[in-house]
């Protein structure tokens, strides 16, 4: 299930010839590829190469989508400001992007960064044969490369008033969520479970906001490039960026994890477990994480309502789902784990 709609990748490589040609001189695009399908952002690799030299290049395109998307508004420039920021700080991060805001050249604004070589887990991980078939010491190096490397994301200092990264306290990030649900079927409860799920989160809100950091967004493996020694170097996808409490950010990796745990019955052999991964994080936060259970679930409720946006798009345009839209088995693990957090 990805986009409804995509651009014409012939299209896009014309539109970025004219942009290299008034940007960087006499540049050519040989060809453009999508990576992946991708669920929300519409991501394109262009191979340029200089007419005077031989050497080649590859540059990542990203544009929101085409038509209706995921989410109401796709903010590319607090994307650039995250990625550069993170970058300048020493993570591996596709840098420097450039927010390009004339829509002359595609159409929209879009991103321009590095292609970074490696390889990219699928979307499950026990299904992935290149991290399924590794020796069990280089499947918990990658796992647990990746919880430093998500550490060091909210360890970076931010200076909220210059980034241009939106904040978001809990109240603003429940708000948040229920404009989505208002609005990502056009005002039908095509899901009442998932409304009655957030007013539970709003009910039983913490007391206190826990310490704010930069956070990542989507944060899960299918996310990240890794090198052949399974270590991270690149960090992807930063449509999802705000500034907040680092619990959303773990609670939304837990959840995705313990979904797919329960669903396909096992985990990888090398991966640590989930409570062992969160201490392994803890030690490097300084602090214990705050209200998890509760994050976990307004985490379950922000992904499963992402899902259900598009399924409602795909709906539309006659492509079948996996499942009827109301009947979504992760609403049932919402419920159980609101009953455990009640």
């Amino acid at each position: 299930m990805g986009l409804v709609a995509q651009r014409d990748l012939d299209a896009v490589a014309k539109g970025v010839v004219g942009w290299l040609a008034s940007h960087r001189g006499s540049l050519e695009v040989t060809s453009c590829e999508r990576p992946s399908e991708g669920l929300s952002s519409e991501t394109i690799l262009c191979h340029v190469r200089d007419r005077d030299s031989s050497t080649p290049e590859t540059i990542v395109v990203r544009l929101p989508p085409l038509g209706d998307g995921a989410f109401p508004t796709y903010d590319l420039a607090a994307q650039a400001a995250a990625q550069n920021l993170t970058a300048a700080r020493g993570l591996p991060v596709p840098a420097p992007v450039e927010l390009v805001v004339d829509e002359q050249w595609l159409g929209s604004p879009f991103l321009v960064m590095p292609a970074i070589p490696g390889h990219v887990p699928g979307g499950v991980a026990v299904h992935d044969a290149w991290i399924r078939e590794s020796p069990p010491n280089l499947q918990r190096h990658l796992y647990e490369a990746f919880i430093d490397q998500l550490a060091a994301v909210h360890e970076v200092d931010v200076d909220v008033a210059t980034l241009g990264i939106p904040e978001r306290g809990v109240d603003a990030e429940l708000a948040y969520w229920r404009r989505y649900l208002d609005w990502y079927a056009d005002g039908e409860v095509v899901v009442p479970a998932l409304d009655d799920a957030l007013t539970w989160c709003a009910e039983h809100r913490p007391p206190v906001d826990p310490p704010p950091a930069l956070l990542w967004g989507d944060v899960r493996l299918g996310n990240v490039i890794f090198d052949e020694s399974r270590t991270p170097v690149a960090i992807l996808d930063w449509e999802m960026t705000t500034i907040g409490a680092p619990e959303h950010d773990v609670a939304w990796w837990r959840s995705l994890e313990a979904i797919q745990d329960e669903f396909f019955g096992r985990r990888v052999d090398g991966f640590p477990s989930l409570d062992e991964a969160l201490r392994i994080y803890e030690q490097h936060l300084g602090r214990p994480l705050e209200h998890l259970d509760w994050f976990e679930v307004f985490a379950m409720v922000r992904s499963t309502a992402i899902m259900t946006r598009l399924a409602v798009l795909n709906e539309r345009v006659g492509n079948p789902g996996l499942f009827p839209i109301a009947a979504n088995p992760i609403l049932p693990l919402i419920d159980r784990r609101i009953e455990a957090a009640s």
